[in-house]
């Protein structure tokens, strides 16, 4: 796909080459075409990985809420005998509490139930969306825009990063990551979510909202800004009234402290890999993490395939990891992703004009784009 066997290729990683940008010139992104490559599947086959299953949305849905309330029970039993050792049990609740985000993200795709149950999707999502202090709709359009224009500069609003992903901008981002584990960091990260609802609701709206908007998700914006900040006031107040404090420690503050250890996972996705290219295998990274992760991220650990065929839902991820298997690089541990990141922006910082291009094998589909995805 990428001539592998250039002269001026100059730096090899284990799993991927630097290579100058003009390499990659059969694979700039078309903004007017909007065609992304990807490794064809028989239309059959395609048909069976998109169906999706209420049953095991809601199992799986139900075995989330009972992981993080066993994680709330413990916390709240171990208190009364030793404050100090129930910081343990309450850490594993933030920990899970952080990949809310993985059930939200198959929401967004309307996956997680069957397509006659599309209003218990909606019944859980805007919930869900609540913990999480964002609203449904702007998540939606967020979203859209991502697997539409992912990666690409000025379009895709969910890798709004600086231009060049430097070292120092990776250690930044891991300090801010670990002083909102300590608490510091959510405080004020709550403080900016409040503002930013407040924004919202009060109709300013930001370079997404303004191009990619209708008037209508704009109201619909305004008004689930609204909603957001009374039902989280409805916690505090509740709290202060009856003194439980366990609501302000679980629900006020859980995610911004919890979603810290989750970007560990979600910042493998893209950082570091080429902009404006019109191959997800270039640009997206799939991680490999243990059963216990796996059980609740919904599938966001197969990234590159999600990408590649975004309507099949996470429960069939694994199916479809197997048939592109010979066409995709190996998914590596998180820890190995963030190592990869940190040697392609060393690189980058020596010449910004060198692009790092993962090993692919051979794509039948490598030659002529596949046409539009949907989102």
């Amino acid at each position: 796909m990428i001539n592998e066997a250039s002269a001026i290729t100059v730096v090899m990683m284990s799993q991927g080459t630097f290579t100058p940008r003009a390499e990659l010139r059969d694979h700039e992104w078309d903004n007017q075409r909007k065609d992304w490559r990807r490794p064809p599947l028989d239309r059959a086959v395609l048909k069976e990985l998109t169906e999706r299953s209420t049953a095991n949305g809601l199992v799986r849905s139900v075995y989330f809420v009972s992981l993080l309330s066993a994680a709330a029970v413990v916390t709240v039993v171990v208190a009364r005998t030793n404050v100090w050792l129930a910081i343990l049990p309450l850490y594993a609740y933030y920990f899970l509490y952080g990949f809310w985000v993985a059930l939200g993200h198959e929401l967004q795709h309307r996956t997680v139930f069957a397509k006659s149950a599309d209003w218990l999707n909606e019944t859980v999502f805007y919930p869900v969306q609540t913990l999480m202090w964002n609203s449904p709709t702007y998540a939606r359009v967020s979203h859209k825009l991502h697997h539409r224009y992912t990666m690409v500069r000025g379009h895709d609003p969910e890798t709004d990063w600086p231009e060049v992903i430097t070292t120092k901008w990776l250690r930044r981002h891991l300090l801010k990551l670990a002083s909102r584990m300590l608490v510091i960091g959510a405080v004020i990260d709550l403080g900016r979510a409040v503002l930013r609802q407040v924004r919202r609701a009060s109709g300013v709206q930001d370079w997404m909202m303004r191009d990619h908007c209708t008037a209508d998700q704009c109201r619909a914006i305004r008004v689930e800004s609204l909603a957001i900040l009374i039902a989280h006031a409805a916690v505090v107040a509740v709290a202060i009234l009856t003194r439980t404090w366990w609501l302000l420690i679980f629900v006020t503050i859980a995610w911004q402290i919890g979603s810290a250890f989750e970007q560990l996972w979600h910042n493998t996705k893209h950082l570091g890999l080429p902009r404006n290219v019109n191959d997800h295998r270039l640009n997206t990274r799939s991680v490999r993490v243990g059963w216990f992760i796996r059980s609740f991220f919904w599938g966001l650990d197969d990234h590159v395939e999600h990408h590649l065929y975004p309507a099949v839902p996470s429960r069939k991820l694994k199916e479809l990891h197997t048939l592109l298997k010979p066409e995709l690089r190996e998914a590596e541990p998180m820890l190995l992703c963030w190592k990869e990141m940190f040697e392609i922006s060393r690189e980058k910082e020596r010449d910004p004009g060198r692009e790092f291009v993962p090993d692919l094998p051979p794509s039948r589909a490598s030659d002529s784009p596949a046409g539009k995805q949907s989102s």
